[in-house]
């Protein structure tokens, strides 16, 4: 279970547009191809995370690599250039969170035969060759559970990723189940410290730093990170906390109406039936409220099984809320409640120069992510 990743050399292709492709040895397919504007990958993607100029990508189930609109490459991350292949050597695993915070990526992925496992994994930009297991965690047997993960809700930006653990009944060290169901007996917030920082992490030293833990069977999840905080949701409650653990405001009576919730600099975003509502994160009033579809909703979902909604809020940033709607990504503007589609498309996240969507496409790309400056958006900060 570990790996590396280098820099890409690319080819031109084309000759209107300079289009580079990434073969995992010289006889594949190609597995990327990368023009000014758009990365196009050959196989699904299972996870988008921007960064200031560049996005983080994951397909093809273990994949992982960034992206900078105008390069001719793609940084590959987490495996040797050799097993940089589709299907990758390393067995059944499957990425379901994916984290880009200042100079490191993370991600949580899936899988296991009789033994199920879930681990993070961490790479920091500066050595791409390197990689850290983060924290793992692992049971036995596989269950017939709608909810087998251990480990997700990874969110992360600036210089802070956060994500949670939970233990079950049954599971190794923990109580037995009175029952036939495995319930949740305690969940954790970790952050993750830059290598070769180690500590107590989930089931062994890691990377990590605990920030809190919850009461016996109660929820508690990472949503959202922002500007050094973390939105989460705790016992019920919607909270904001410091990147120490701190509680630094709570927003009481919020998270009974809650389908999802996204924090904006100083702003809290909550998602609500056929409502955006915005909080001051200082103060806690609610500065306003926008008007929605009336249609089943959700935010971003950090630890499958996930909800299907008509509507999924997926990032903010500069005034602006991303979220699809039907398949069609749409931009919401704040101050004014100015709404336009963007394209069609199934993800998106902002960067510091603007806007990242995916998009699936027929063979042999089926998957892109394109880049949208600022001022080619349809609305605009």
């Amino acid at each position: 279970m570990h790996g590396r990743g280098t820099l890409v050399c690319a080819a031109v292709i084309a000759a209107a547009v300079a289009a580079s492709v990434v073969r995992a040895s010289p006889s594949a397919p190609p597995l990327v191809q990368v023009t000014p504007h758009e990365l196009r990958l050959s196989q699904p993607l299972v996870g988008l995370a921007a960064e200031g100029r560049r996005a983080a990508f994951a397909f093809c189930n273990q994949l992982v690599g960034t992206w900078r609109p105008g390069a001719a490459n793609v940084t590959r991350l987490g495996l040797p250039v050799a097993q940089w292949t589709c299907p990758p050597p390393r067995g059944l695993e499957h990425i379901y969170g994916l984290a880009f915070a200042g100079d490191r990526v993370a991600w949580a992925d899936s899988g296991g035969g009789n033994t199920y496992f879930n681990l993070v994994f961490l790479v920091v930009l500066s050595h791409p060759h390197t990689w850290t297991v983060a924290a793992e965690t692992a049971y036995c047997c596989r269950p017939l559970e709608p909810d087998p993960n251990r480990m997700g809700d990874l969110f992360g930006a600036g210089g802070l990723i956060v994500f949670s653990s939970r233990v079950k009944c049954g599971d190794l060290g923990a109580p037995s189940c009175p029952g036939p169901t495995r319930t949740v007996v305690s969940q954790t917030m970790w952050k993750l410290q830059r290598p070769p920082f180690t500590a107590q992490c989930v089931n062994r030293p890691g990377p990590c730093v605990q920030l809190t833990t919850s009461a016996p069977n109660a929820t508690l999840r990472p949503l959202s990170v922002s500007s050094g905080r973390i939105l989460l949701l705790n016992n019920g409650v919607l909270e904001l906390r410091n990147a120490a653990g701190a509680i630094t405001r709570q927003f009481g009576g919020v998270a009974a109406v809650m389908r999802g919730a996204d924090l904006m600099g100083n702003r809290v975003l909550v998602l609500v039936p056929a409502k955006l509502r915005v909080y001051n994160a200082i103060t806690g009033a609610l500065v306003r409220t926008r008007p929605l579809p009336n249609v089943t909703s959700a935010g971003v979902c950090g630890m499958p099984p996930c909800p299907v909604a008509a509507l999924q809020m997926l990032d903010a940033a500069r005034g602006l809320v991303a979220y699809t709607l039907s398949g069609k990504l749409h931009l919401l503007r704040l101050r004014d409640g100015r709404n336009k589609v963007v394209a069609a498309a199934e993800d998106a996240r902002f960067g510091s120069k603007g806007l990242f969507y995916a998009y699936s496409a027929a063979a042999p790309w089926v998957s892109r992510i394109r880049f949208v400056p600022w001022a080619a958006l349809p609305v605009r900060p």
